[in-house]
């Protein structure tokens, strides 16, 4: 069973189907039979019925693989192959609209520190609702993605503009400023984000991603301590990424 349904979903199924047919003997084998249907009809009923109830769990389990595939197992983001398949198509979208749009990455402040001294259990706490909080600074047509560890980025589809960038990393950096209240402790986290532009600092997924990640990486060493407040003045750096300080 390594390749196909779990062990443990089997074993559902078949509890599923023992159910369901139980029912059916309950309930509408004895009515279609009180009202002279031959028995082939009711068999054929009755597989129908059957079929119909367990057709929602079973392609449940063919899509959880999907699903699993391209999400964060723990946060249920996006993860880094969804969301370069994203960026792939808004690079479509881009170049033949002639528009704009962001990628944004973002890398938890103090999360290190928190996780090793409490431990894992806290630490994927501290991710889960740093990944809530995140989600909520964004629009529904915009992609919030786990990369891995405490690396998160955005894809802002219609960020045309260093300030509308900033719009939306300065609502997540107070979204993430808030304690985090967590198994009796109370935890602070920082945030550092690095934006690029299409088509000011890349024409192509690689280019953007390298733009943001570099970006990113330059303001958290520009930072003197962990308790630089919210967004300060954005500014332009060398090779055209935007570096914002938070």
């Amino acid at each position: 069973m390594k390749e196909g349904i779990p062990m443990r979903h089997f074993f559902l199924l078949l509890g599923l189907i023992a159910l369901a047919e139980l029912l059916l003997m309950v309930t509408v084998d004895p009515m279609m039979e009180a009202y002279g249907y031959p028995v082939w009809i009711r068999a054929m009923a009755d597989a129908g019925l059957l079929a119909l109830i367990c057709f929602p769990f079973v392609l449940n389990l063919q899509l959880r693989p999907m699903q699993m595939a391209y999400h964060d197992p723990l946060t249920g983001l996006p993860n880094r192959q969804l969301f370069n398949d994203r960026l792939a198509h808004a690079l479509v979208v881009a170049k033949r609209e002639q528009s704009s749009f962001a990628v944004v990455f973002l890398d938890l402040d103090n999360f290190k520190p928190i996780n090793d001294r409490f431990g894992h259990r806290v630490g994927d706490v501290v991710l889960k609702l740093a990944a809530v909080r995140i989600e909520s600074g964004v629009r529904e047509s915009d992609t919030v993605a786990r990369l891995g560890g405490d690396e998160f980025a955005l894809l802002l589809a219609d960020a045309e503009s260093t300030a509308d960038a900033e719009r939306v990393i300065r609502k997540i950096s107070e979204a993430l400023s808030r304690p985090f209240e967590v198994r009796g402790h109370t935890l602070e986290l920082g945030v550092s984000a690095g934006v690029a532009f299409y088509p000011a600092d890349g024409v192509n997924g690689m280019e953007l991603v390298d733009a943001a990640d570099d970006a990113m990486y330059r303001n958290k060493g520009l930072k003197k301590s962990l308790d630089v407040p919210a967004i300060q003045e954005s500014r332009l750096l060398p090779n055209g990424a935007d570096s914002i300080q938070l």
